[in-house]
């Protein structure tokens, strides 16, 4: 399923790239990806209580710059973002802000990151763990018709769809770019097979929306989604000459 990315990267339209990163990575692997993050990245990774979300965070941030580069074929370090008002990420204007969409995503020691063209994108993974209080927080944050299906089952069936639901609620609202504030409880997802849209808040039409649910490791769900019907999905990993 993951192929090493080609040398020649191409990204039409109809095209979504998934990108998957493991952020284990060895202390001569962290001091080189702490050198690709920018000043205020490197501060902010500093200010991380504790060690392993720091390191991850680093790792994170720099595959995506190393990700973005290989599309723009420019160093990594040249890349910069800026914010929208809800704070996700996107390139300057000069880099291709304009065409270039990317999310990215990263739970325990795994991150995914999205790219497509002209498209907005979200992408969300939760590692998947025993959850004694998923029905409790099913309740609070999913529509009462999603709260009904999940409250008949049991471990692991529980776990597995509450985690389907929860990744594709959040990669939707992280493509709108509201975010979770957006309201978890606003978006209701049919569990299929497949997954569907069939309720989005602030009256956004969803057919103008598709979702793609998968397992991208094992014990990992992720949810990508896309605006539109039609696209291609490819799955690269970086190979390990271009990785840090």
């Amino acid at each position: 399923m993951w192929l090493n990315s080609p040398d020649d990267l191409t990204l039409d339209y109809s095209d979504v790239h998934i990108w998957k990163q493991n952020l284990e990575i060895s202390d001569l692997q962290l001091k080189k990806c702490f050198e690709i993050l920018n000043q205020e990245e490197q501060i902010k990774a500093k200010r991380f209580r504790f060690e392993e979300h720091q390191r991850r965070f680093i790792a994170a941030r720099s595959t995506l710059k190393i990700i973005l580069s290989r599309y723009l074929t420019i160093p990594p370090q040249e890349i910069e973002f800026t914010y929208s008002s809800q704070g996700k990420p996107q390139l300057v204007e000069t880099l291709g802000g304009n065409y270039l969409q990317f999310n990215l995503s990263h739970s325990h020691e795994l991150a995914i990151y999205g790219i497509t063209r002209d498209r907005p994108i979200g992408v969300d993974i939760e590692y998947i763990r025993r959850m004694p209080d998923a029905k409790r927080l099913a309740q609070r944050f999913f529509s009462a018709q999603e709260y009904a299906k999940i409250s008949l089952l049991a471990y692991p069936d529980l776990e597995k769809s509450f985690f389907q639901l929860w990744t594709a609620k959040e990669a939707y609202l992280k493509a709108t770019g509201e975010g979770i504030g957006g309201g978890l409880e606003q978006v209701e997802v049919s569990l299929g097979p497949p997954l569907q849209l069939i309720n989005v808040p602030n009256h956004q039409c969803q057919l103008h929306w598709t979702i793609s649910s998968w397992t991208p490791h094992p014990n990992y769900q992720g949810a990508v989604v896309v605006s539109g019907k039609k696209w291609n999905l490819s799955y690269w990993k970086l190979p390990k000459d271009r990785q840090f």
